[in-house]
């Protein structure tokens, strides 16, 4: 997707860096989006020129000689709180940027800066500054301690998306959520309306993968009594149930252009028009969706529509996948273990090392869903005695299916017959092919694969 233009000269941004190349080239980029810009050698004449001039965004380096990007960040904070200011770092680590973020930036960057990444954090951030809530300084930083008991974020990138998040929360701003599947995106749009002021109202969440297209445009709006066969009374929509709080749209990627085109005209006019009704009704809610799929490259390809997606695109919140966290991942495999050992009968449940090394050691394409699956499956064919070891593991991880310790094949249950069970069970619970891959934590193909091993019917009969 080309790269949007922010105004034309409205927005007037202050360019920051010791270097005269990067301010040059940062320069032109940002003309080309139609944005003003002036530029500072120096912290010392960042300062000068916000004494004379009024800025809608600081960009700066992190590192400069004499005054750091850091402490004119600090200085900027005392002068002109609501400020927006970007930090750009070109070093590997992101510790201080995220430091820099718990004093009151709005965001970092890492250096070479990606043109429509840049664009995009301007845009937020004067979307931000109009909504009164770009910056409070210690009030909006996160510490350790006052994380929801069930986020871990030790690793830096998390806890800058949860500094994002915290001071989107109480802004009426919609949020474009993005990451891989099983990443957590749905706890984490359930907790910004938790900490937004709708909190007293629903949160009403949709799969827009799993309703079919038929009965989509019922459930959202809702329908008269005698609308369409079937509809044997009224029925409000899930927009109208939102009414005051959040809605959320998991996997808004998979809308028809159709439905894109619906959605969108409740989003413009602030009101649904039930099936087979005359009269619309006003709505106020509060829209934040998820995304699997790179949106622009489906606009591009023309399967999803670009004025929805800017009226989506309000502030964007990436969560980054499991094995880009770091120490994350030893204390999600730590809480799992404990929480499945008291679900499963096993109140001082243990790993051995070689299987905890296999776990920190994995890639876990589904993320947080799949390494719980992994989890649930390895404490469950734990050892009698509460220990949990590599024969525990499960096929993705040591290429063979597991079984419990206790059953061996003379007694009758070979481990064939265990994965068939595993399977049929989870087919029986879902129906769905894509909810049973994500509830055995394996690809779609890895289960059509199974399926066709063990001569597993798709369609199941009850």
């Amino acid at each position: 997707m080309p790269a949007s233009r922010i105004g034309h000269g409205s927005v007037r941004v202050l360019l920051v860096d010791d270097q005269r190349g990067i301010r040059r080239s940062l320069a032109l980029l940002l003309a080309n989006a139609g944005v003003a810009t002036d530029e500072a050698a120096s912290g010392a004449e960042a300062l000068a020129a916000l004494a004379a001039a009024r800025y809608d965004v600081v960009i700066s380096d992190l590192r400069m000689d004499g005054m750091s990007g850091s402490e004119l960040l600090r200085r900027i904070r005392t002068r002109h709180p609501e400020l927006p200011f970007i930090l750009l770092t070109a070093y590997g680590t992101i510790e201080s940027a995220v430091e820099a973020m718990r004093l009151g930036a709005f965001d970092y960057l890492t250096k070479p800066v990606q043109e429509q990444e840049l664009l995009e954090k301007i845009r937020e951030a004067c979307s931000l500054r109009k909504s009164g809530r770009v910056a409070d300084g210690d009030k909006s930083q996160i510490a350790r301690s006052e994380q929801p008991q069930d986020v871990v974020a030790l690793c830096p990138n998390m806890q800058a998306m949860l500094i994002r998040l915290e001071r989107v929360s109480s802004t009426d701003l919609s949020v474009l959520m993005t990451g891989e599947t099983g990443t957590g995106k749905s706890r984490f749009a359930r907790l910004i309306h938790e900490k937004s002021g709708r909190r007293s109202k629903r949160f009403v969440s949709v799969n827009c993968a799993s309703v079919p297209e038929p009965l989509l445009e019922s459930e959202l709006f809702g329908h008269t009594k005698g609308s369409f066969t079937g509809a044997s009374q009224s029925r409000v929509g899930l927009f109208e149930e939102a009414d005051g709080g959040t809605i959320f749209f998991d996997e808004i990627d998979m809308l028809s252009l159709a439905m894109q085109a619906k959605l969108l005209s409740v989003l413009q006019d602030r009101e649904v028009r039930p099936v087979g009704s005359n009269r619309a009704r006003r709505v106020d809610v509060r829209v934040i969706c998820a995304v699997n799929r790179d949106l622009a490259q489906l606009i591009e390809r023309g399967e999803f529509r670009q004025d929805l997606f800017f009226r989506l695109n309000g502030i964007r919140l990436h969560l980054p996948p499991l094995r880009e966290r770091g120490d994350d991942l030893r204390v999600l495999i730590d809480r799992l273990l404990v929480g499945f050992g008291r679900k499963h009968g096993h109140p001082k449940i243990t790993i051995t090392p070689p299987a905890l090394q296999v776990l920190l050691s994995y890639d876990y394409p589904g993320n947080i869903r799949q390494l719980e699956n992994i989890m649930e499956q390895m404490v469950v064919f734990a050892r009698p005695d509460g220990v949990v070891d590599v024969e525990a593991l499960p096929e993705e991880l040591s290429g063979k299916p597991s079984v419990p310790a206790a059953a061996a094949p003379d007694a009758g249950f070979s481990l064939v017959e265990s994965e068939r069970v595993l399977i049929e069970a989870a087919l029986d619970r879902f129906g769905s092919l894509r909810d049973v891959a994500r509830e055995l934590g394996i690809g779609r193909t890895t289960l059509w694969r199974k399926l066709k091993q063990h001569n597993i019917q798709t369609v199941r009969r009850h």
